[in-house]
């Protein structure tokens, strides 16, 4: 069964499986989990991506849904526990690499963290 996501409701606190858009965004905490961004329309795009939902694990469909999300905007970005991914999703994280062309990886780990943009690209926001 294919992930649901929704759109928060916060954009200082988008939650597992939701995206949001605005000048600046922030996920709420990650441990494994990865964020991807873009910027459309001068604002940041972002979706909070897990692992598994309550019973499923992610699958490239997932990633398809979470790219559409995106809505073509420019300069993706992944961050979070990409190593995670990496070690447990290998082949569904290749898919979201080579379907999204991401121009910066920041594999942080678990943590906090969002972005903003800050020049014409996404700068990653954290919180320590």
């Amino acid at each position: 069964m294919p992930y649901v996501f929704t759109q928060a409701t916060d954009t200082e606190a988008i939650a597992e499986r939701e995206w949001g858009k605005a000048d600046e965004i922030m996920f709420t905490a990650f441990t494994s989990c990865i964020g991807i961004m873009a910027i459309k329309d001068d604002q940041v795009i972002g979706v909070h991506l897990t692992l598994r939902d309550d019973t499923n694990a992610v699958t490239n469909a997932d990633i398809d849904t979470a790219i559409g999300l995106l809505d073509g905007g420019a300069y993706p970005v992944v961050i979070g526990a990409i190593s995670a991914w990496e070690a447990s999703a290998t082949a569904v994280y290749q898919h979201l690499v080579d379907t999204l062309h991401p121009v910066e990886q920041y594999g942080y780990g678990d943590g906090t963290f969002g972005g903003e943009i800050v020049n014409g690209r996404i700068q990653p926001r954290y919180v320590a």
